[in-house]
């Protein structure tokens, strides 16, 4: 990671990180005229660990050198496939309004023993020159991401994630119910998350790669002898119609739902920040990448984390647990905003078990990119994954890893059992 500064090496940068668009931000969290003495920046995320936005921090001095702050802009150019994903998915639109409405509401409706906070403070959104969003630095106030590669997290990291996901899910049950014209304004305004039913599944670029990652998965776990038969047997009789269980899967809103709410929609290791006390005990989560929230049951947020990130040993052990601690601070945190027909634990696990289809996609598309290995010098970014050669070459990485192959076996093998792979 290397810094840039923007005096000698703003040529470095990419033309939309300016010294405008910094002052702009300044300017519209102050309300006031800011003065932008000298900056620096460089890239905030390394290869991997983002998909559809260029990252960066910012170190801006202003007023003289009075006053100093550290940003995070999120930049989302229009380019290539990524530009028309992010279109398609509306994720810029989405992700502003969630940042700047959204979630300032959300934590004064839950907010018990201070402030609970959902993520960054967000400074300024802008589509000019290109879909920018500008958030507070979260590392300066000591949260830093968990590391990806080191096979997911532990039971007290994934308790904590799961009481914050419960406390969100929670703030929006209460926002809906407030008003009818709230509950409206999350049925119609996060309609969709992964896939956008406008879109036919057979044409969307997300979902073929997902249908990729099948085709890879067979093909190299064909040789793993620990898999059972009877798991490849199954997916093989899949894949004919596999792009449109996944749109059908990924679906919001769902007949016979126990109780609705916003989803996070993207809830894996690189979208959660934690802080710790004395270096190794973790206290705090702020989560980042409200592009793919969605409304309707919870059981999508719960599958996709409780599937994607915890390390081996819980996922296997402590589901239930962990369903359990966010099904307690759902239930406390409804009860002191005075929600009546509280969602019960059979509500909570019937909801996590009709969406465990989802969590077979997550096994066999999603968990492999997020547990893959760095590999220096690979190309990572969204439209290379989309060229054939490049993006095979990446798969090859993916599914071939140590320790991907030690989380999904076991998985299969319990969804097999289940009933879960037909």
């Amino acid at each position: 990671m290397s810094s840039m500064e923007g005096s000698h090496q703003e040529h470095q940068l990419p033309s939309y990180l300016t010294e405008t668009l910094i002052k702009r931000s300044l300017e519209h969290d102050l309300q006031r005229p800011v003065t932008v003495d000298r900056f620096t920046a460089g890239p905030a995320t390394a290869a991997g660990d983002n998909y559809l936005s260029d990252v960066f921090w910012i170190r801006v001095e202003y007023d003289g050198g009075a006053s100093e702050k550290r940003l995070i802009a999120k930049c989302m150019p229009d380019v290539g496939d990524r530009g028309a994903t992010l279109d398609t998915l509306d994720a810029f639109r989405k992700e502003s309004e969630t940042f700047q409405q959204l979630l300032p509401t959300f934590s004064q409706l839950v907010s018990i023993d201070g402030w609970e906070q959902f993520g960054a403070k967000c400074y300024y959104a802008t589509t000019e020159p290109v879909r920018t969003i500008v958030f507070e630095d979260l590392k300066v106030l000591g949260f830093r991401m968990y590391e990806r590669t080191q096979g997911g997290l532990d039971f007290d990291h994934m308790a904590l994630v799961m009481r914050k996901i419960a406390k969100f899910h929670a703030a929006s049950m209460l926002y809906a119910n407030q008003c009818p014209e709230n509950a409206r304004h999350l049925a119609e305004r996060y309609a969709y998350g992964f896939h956008n039913p406008s879109e036919d599944p057979d044409e969307s670029r997300v979902l073929h790669a997902f249908q990729k990652g099948l085709e890879k998965f067979l093909s190299v776990a064909s040789g793993w002898p620990e898999l059972e038969p009877a798991v490849l047997r199954q997916l093989k009789l899949l894949q004919p119609t596999f792009t449109r269980r996944i749109a059908d899967s990924v679906r919001g809103r769902q007949a016979g739902a126990r109780y609705e709410v916003l989803n996070h929609g993207d809830l894996w290791s690189n979208n959660m920040m934690f802080r710790y006390e004395n270096g190794t005990t973790v206290r705090e989560i702020m989560f980042v990448d409200y592009q793919l929230s969605v409304y309707g049951s919870p059981g999508l947020d719960l599958v996709y984390t409780l599937y994607n990130c915890p390390q081996k040993d819980v996922r296997q052990n402590r589901i239930e647990e962990l369903l359990q601690v966010y099904h307690r601070t759902l239930r406390d945190t409804l009860k002191h905003g005075h929600y009546e027909s509280l969602p019960t634990f059979d509500d909570v696990k019937e909801e996590f078990s009709r969406n465990e289809f989802f969590g077979l996609i997550c096994s066999i598309v999603l968990l492999p990119i997020m547990l893959m290995e760095r590999t220096p010098n690979l190309d990572l970014s969204f439209d290379a994954f989309f060229q054939e050669e490049h993006g095979d070459r990446v798969r090859d990485i993916q599914y071939n890893g140590a320790t991907y192959r030690a989380a999904v076996v076991p998985i299969l093998h319990n969804l097999l059992a289940r009933g879960y792979i037909q």
